[in-house]
């Protein structure tokens, strides 16, 4: 999960518990976490689910903004927001399976 995908969810879950929707909030949360490739980044969701309600039902709705921007400087802190390493090219370029001259068979 990078930190664009994080971003869109937790702001997703958000909106679903300021409604009230429970059942949309469990559900994309299951959806994440088993999606999820990396051990951190389902409980960072998790985590986040739960930072989510407690501002919610403590009555801190204001300041839902600086804990969407705080739960993004920890997914970033911990590493969720690295791309993973393109694997090398086995043909060694664009013309490296043709003998390197181009032509192929036709020269």
């Amino acid at each position: 999960m990078d930190l664009l995908t994080f971003l869109i969810a937790i702001t997703l879950l958000g909106f679903a518990i300021q409604l009230g929707e429970v059942w949309i909030v469990f559900g994309a949360t299951l959806i994440l976490v088993l999606s999820s490739k990396d051990l951190k980044g389902s409980f960072l969701m998790i985590f986040s689910v739960i930072v989510i309600y407690f501002i919610n039902y403590v009555g801190m709705k204001e300041y839902w903004i600086f804990a969407i921007f705080g739960l993004l400087i920890l997914a970033y802190l911990l590493g969720l927001g690295k791309e993973e390493a393109a694997p090398a090219d086995p043909y060694a370029g664009l013309l490296g399976g043709m003998g390197g001259d181009g032509m192929g068979m036709m020269g």
